[in-house]
């Protein structure tokens, strides 16, 4: 670039030398304005005398008040004879009481005090909170076999749980688990299990298209939103009738069709039609150990079905 050309920049018709000067009188403008404001509004001073007085008077009845009001209780209750009361006293939310209370009516009893965890409503965080508060007094002898003789037939569900020993066995009565079969339910089925919400329902269902249906109730661990602690609530309510699953038939189907099952995606995809393009269709299931981890086979064999012909 030569000197005329640098010259030719700075070069400016009439009306863009006007326009130039125009913006800056009204920056001028601005910039005074910006700085003169402060002196032309000066600061305007509130008596806050009478609202100061009001705090410190308020404040100064905050402490002594607080002593006397909080108390810390420290009573213990039988969990087969708590009132709502007891209940309130041990800082049980009124949902979760109205349970117990309904429990205890309709003839529910706890052998130990780790049972209350059956309660729907009671989580894992709350309970400990209380258990120091629940104590079953000892029975005598006699006690215990008239006990046994009326007690009621119950279905024994050992559930081992790695975060707290307290889950390793639920004693749940046959009438209170009518059992819901998850690779049919709708939405409406799956709300009315404990702690299943209407997002999570809608995730179970999704997730059950895409698998092309469950075939063990601990899958539904893999999703979003479903705890440990959810899952040991809900899935003594649950089966899987394994009829209806949908199989894979890895000899036919796209990469596309077999990278959307959640168990392949379309990494694995790619290389399962390619080794089937380079080397032949596939004659056994085992085949595909060269493609897949032991762990991630196991889980997929169920939902691979291989043959000479189309689906």
């Amino acid at each position: 670039m030569n000197f005329k050309q640098v010259r030719e920049i700075f070069i400016f018709t009439r009306n863009e030398r006007n326009g130039i000067l125009l913006l800056l009188f009204i920056l001028l403008i601005a910039v005074s304005l910006d700085l003169s404001l402060p002196f032309l509004f000066a600061d305007r001073e509130y008596d806050v005398t009478a609202w100061r007085e009001e705090a410190e008077k308020y404040y100064a009845s905050v402490p002594s008040k607080a002593v006397s009001e909080e108390k810390v209780f420290e009573g213990v209750f039988d969990p087969n004879s708590v009132g709502p009361s007891d209940l309130s006293k041990m800082g049980i939310p009124a949902g979760i009481a109205a349970n117990w209370i309904k429990y205890l009516h309709k003839g529910g009893h706890f052998k130990k005090k780790e049972e209350v965890m059956k309660l729907y409503g009671m989580n894992f965080d709350l309970y400990r909170s209380v258990e120091r508060h629940l104590q079953i007094p000892e029975m005598s002898g006699t006690s215990k076999i008239i006990k046994e003789q009326v007690r009621q037939p119950k279905i024994q569900l050992s559930v081992t749980s790695r975060k707290d020993s307290l889950w390793k066995s639920l004693n749940i009565r046959s009438k209170d688990l009518p059992l819901l079969e998850v690779n049919r339910a709708d939405s409406a089925q799956l709300e009315a299990l404990p702690g299943i919400g209407p997002v999570l329902a809608s995730r179970i269902i999704r997730y059950r298209k895409l698998l092309g249906g469950f075939y063990k109730v601990s899958q539904l661990k893999e999703i979003y939103g479903m705890s440990e602690e959810l899952w040991m609530r809900s899935s003594p309510r649950m089966m899987v009738d394994t009829s209806g699953m949908k199989k894979l038939e890895i000899n036919f189907l796209s990469v596309a069709e077999l990278g959307r099952h959640p168990y392949i995606g379309f990494r694995q995809a790619k290389k399962i039609v390619k080794r089937r393009d380079s080397v032949g269709k596939y004659t056994s299931k085992e085949e595909l150990a060269v493609l897949f981890s032991t762990d991630s086979l196991q889980h997929l064999f169920p939902y691979l079905s291989i043959s000479g012909n189309g689906p």
